[in-house]
């Protein structure tokens, strides 16, 4: 896995997979192609934002609006997020870096060759990786996410985040790679 380049190590990581009726091709660009926006997901992130945004409206500024549309192909154009490397046809590496377990995330801009060795104190890094693989006449698609801590406090505080939000974690990952699957299925059947 192309992942294990930049987080071989890891605090926490979550998983899944889904075999999807399309070939590899379609299926990997249905990942960076597929508009990920559902109502659950959505719910789930203004949720987690819900502080951000109550201090934005003590401020008086206005709420950031949403977007019409989101993609993975769109993650590393937003801040925060950095590629770390792509494999047409293999798989999608993203980065991120910072304390997650704010309001405002902490987020720490990197580069992608700053990710693999940073290790400032107090932060952590955040690997997500989409992955295809034949099997028989379909794919394989894997998600997965890493996190790292770069020490102790950092780890401590993080993992109390993830008992917050793991399971909130896993049901956007399943559900973005059903809206991925569906999408990739669709593809398939649409003549060349």
């Amino acid at each position: 896995m192309v992942i294990d380049w930049f987080l071989p190590k890891y605090d926490v990581n979550y998983v899944c997979e889904a075999s999807v009726d399309a070939p590899p091709e379609e299926t990997y660009a249905a990942i960076r192609e597929t508009n990920l926006k559902d109502p659950v997901i959505d719910f789930l992130f203004t949720l987690r934002e819900l502080p951000l945004r109550i201090a934005r409206r003590w401020r008086g500024e206005p709420p950031t609006p949403a977007a019409p549309k989101v993609t993975f192909a769109d993650v590393t154009e937003g801040p925060g997020w950095v590629s770390l490397a792509d494999e047409p046809g293999v798989e999608f590496v993203v980065g991120s870096v910072g304390r997650f377990w704010r309001k405002d995330y902490g987020g720490r801009k990197v580069t992608p060759d700053e990710f693999v060795p940073f290790a400032e104190p107090g932060y952590a890094k955040l690997a997500l990786s989409l992955a295809v693989r034949p099997a028989g006449g379909g794919t394989i698609l894997r998600y997965e996410a890493r996190t790292a801590t770069t020490d102790e406090a950092a780890r401590r505080a993080f993992c109390r985040y993830w008992r917050l939000i793991g399971p909130g974690v896993g049901l956007v990952m399943r559900r973005a790679l059903h809206r991925i699957k569906a999408e990739a299925e669709r593809r398939a059947l649409v003549p060349a």
